[in-house]
């Protein structure tokens, strides 16, 4: 058939991002993505945990429920995708009671149900090459493009001095041999070349008396034979074992360590910080204090209330029953998930993840220390307590940090009265630690981050960002993966940043900040997405702020290409 011929007009589906034909489909941000837009979406801290599959796979059939041949229950059922476009439900494995062995699918399924069964399987497995260990993999790449650029030089010149160093060591050697062979050769030279020319002295003298006889004989030619000088055998064998044992020297050693890329090759900090987006909290007043489980997943607390959220739609999954009075950092997580709180007896309370079963880590036993905040270490599992007393006589506040293992037994007290000041705390209402292991405590009455080592030896004190004398009512306080701190200031409605040391780098977020309405107190760092928990002071409303995120031009073939004389696709064509 003519193609010419053909009169109907054929509709394109372009990316709803640039001008690039349709390939992908995101069901979060219902956009139609090209497959350059589709490698940055699922590269992007903020939207990498988005689901985006093929443009084919948005448009198969509803989902069927197969029952069990052998138990019937209808829990047990294998999902397809579904053909409705407003159905954006992430799809998760069947309901199996135990965890299921890596085998083939029954045989009773179906083509579709037997490829989606394998396909949620690999899920997992999908998702880690997906968005990270390709993006991990570019930026490898990278620095192996300017280790290849930059250091060949460098390893070229060191190369060529140690190998000049070597040769030349190598040539004193030769030419020592060969220096004391050519004179044990010339003396030698002369001493036969002294023999010849007294042999020739006689055979002239003779041939001169017998100058009749050589008449009638034709004369020998006599000559001197100039040979080339080249090391005897047993000489030879010397220089070689000598260069032998030399080149044995020259070793390549291992080092043993895998190359890696370091959080500032994998990370970067954006020059704007941008709010995602904010919703309002159920069950909350206001947000003082956020613990973050997952991304869509986190417990917000209020003076009174202490509930888990769903960061998707801001409605209230569970809520915690006896929760400490304060507006404090009374809760934080383990690495479990599970939820580790103050409750009114001021004993720390940890909650499975089936949200029943509690167990009482550390009993409050000493009435005359009050504790008002706790946090889990994310590397050692230890637990931080910040705790105060009321001296009656002075009427002053005192505070100090204890530190605990995961099974709440007791193993430190910061401050230590032989190395730092006893009055280094006042109020102690939220506590956190770094990864290097400092422990950071917003002091609400001495108006500072105050910060120790992991020893209890204080660092320094921040009282605020420049111009000194800036006055800092501490409030949440949280660190990245890039050891940066970051507190809130409900006071002046900003989230500061900080070096690990202590110098102010940036605000965060300010009261100029777009989506920013309110006075923020409650801080949290999501270690999956890189984005801060943001809680208001004023009222329920929390946000998500994204200021790190990955080098997506690693990812972007259509401005970076390693081949610039490779020819480029343009958007729309193919």
């Amino acid at each position: 058939m003519d193609p010419t011929r053909i009169s109907t007009q054929v509709s394109v589906k372009h990316c709803s991002l640039c001008q690039g034909d349709t390939e992908y489909y995101c069901f979060k941000c219902q956009q139609d993505l090209c497959i350059q837009c589709k490698k940055l979406h699922v590269v992007d801290l903020g939207t990498k945990h988005h689901i985006v599959t093929s443009y084919t796979e948005k448009m198969k059939y509803p989902p069927k429920q197969v029952k069990s041949l052998q138990s019937q229950d209808p829990k047990q059922v294998i999902s397809a995708p579904s053909q409705d476009p407003d159905n954006h439900e992430s799809r998760v494995m069947p309901f199996i009671g135990h965890k299921p062995k890596k085998s083939q699918p029954p045989l009773w399924l179906s083509p579709l149900e037997r490829s989606e069964l394998q396909r949620q399987q690999y899920s997992d497995r999908i998702y880690q090459l997906r968005g990270e260990t390709i993006y991990y993999r570019s930026v490898l790449l990278e620095g192996l493009k300017h280790d290849r650029e930059t250091g060949h030089k460098a390893v070229t010149i060191r190369g060529q001095s140690k190998a000049e160093m070597r040769g030349q060591g190598l040539k004193d050697l030769i030419d020592e041999v060969l220096a004391g062979d050519l004179v044990d050769r010339c003396i030698i030279q002369k001493t036969r070349m002294t023999r010849h020319m007294s042999k020739l002295l006689r055979y002239y003298h003779r041939y001169e008396q017998l100058s009749e006889t050589m008449e009638t004989r034709p004369i020998k030619f006599l000559r001197i034979m100039t040979r080339k000088h080249s090391p005897r055998k047993d000489t030879m064998k010397t220089i070689i074992t000598m260069l032998v044992n030399l080149m044995k020297e020259i070793r390549l050693v291992p080092s043993g360590i895998p190359r890696r890329a370091g959080v500032e090759d994998l990370l970067t900090l954006l020059s704007s910080p941008v709010v995602q987006k904010s919703l309002s909290v159920t069950g909350v007043e206001y947000c003082s204090h956020i613990s973050c489980v997952t991304p869509d997943r986190v417990w917000v607390s209020d003076y009174n209330n202490l509930i888990l959220t769903d960061t998707a739609t801001g409605k209230q999954l569970h809520s915690v029953e006896d929760p400490l009075d304060l507006v404090t950092g009374k809760h934080t997580v383990n690495y479990k998930g599970e939820l580790i709180y103050i409750d009114k007896e001021r004993n720390i309370i940890k909650l499975c993840n089936d949200m029943k079963t509690t167990t009482t880590l550390i009993k409050h036993t000493d009435t005359t220390w009050e504790p008002l905040c706790v946090y889990c270490s994310p590397s050692s599992g230890d637990l931080l307590v910040g705790m105060c007393r009321l001296d009656t006589d002075t009427v002053t506040y005192t505070g100090k940090v204890m530190r605990y293992d995961n099974t709440g037994k007791y193993k430190q007290t910061i401050p230590h009265n032989d190395n730092t000041p006893h009055t280094l705390y006042k109020d102690p209402w939220f506590i956190t630690e770094n990864n290097n292991g400092d422990v950071l405590v917003s002091d609400l009455s001495r108006h500072a981050v105050v910060v120790t080592s992991g020893e209890g030896v204080h660092r320094f004190s921040y009282t605020g960002p420049p111009p000194s004398g800036s006055r800092l009512l501490p409030a949440g306080i949280c660190t990245d993966v890039m050891s940066h701190i970051l507190v809130s200031d409900p006071i002046t409605g900003t989230v500061q940043m900080l070096d690990r040391d202590g110098q102010f780098l940036s605000y965060v977020l300010t009261e100029q900040t777009p989506g920013m309405d309110y006075r923020p107190c409650g801080l949290s760092y999501d270690v999956t997405t890189h984005a801060v928990y943001v809680g208001s002071h004023n009222n329920n409303t929390m946000s998500v702020c994204q200021y790190i995120n990955r080098h997506t031009h690693l990812t972007d073939e259509r401005e970076h290409d390693s081949n610039p004389d490779k020819e480029q696709s343009q958007p729309g064509q193919r």
